[in-house]
């Protein structure tokens, strides 16, 4: 296997962020089940500190984690942006 350089991966990872973007858009209409894809994504980014010693170092774990979140809030605006520019037309 080849390997990839830092600009490759953050490129891969662009055009699937967006292409999940664009399902999740395209899957949300004006039902319930639209509410709920919006409402699960829109939960995995909320932060849950549940961390008795806030003055912890963070763990890796915790570091994939955040990432993880971070992820799901991009996906989750740039579904909703792609949502509100298809309504605007």
């Amino acid at each position: 296997m080849s390997e990839l350089t830092n600009e490759e991966i953050e490129g891969r990872l662009n055009a699937q962020r967006e292409t999940l973007a664009l399902v999740v858009a395209l899957l949300a209409g004006p039902d319930k089940t639209s509410e709920r894809i919006w409402a699960e994504l829109e939960a995995r980014f909320q932060f849950q500190n549940n961390q008795e010693d806030p003055g912890a170092v963070p763990s890796c774990a915790f570091a994939i984690e955040s990432a993880m979140m971070r992820e799901f809030k991009l996906i989750f605006e740039e579904a909703r942006a792609r949502k509100a520019e298809w309504n605007a037309e």
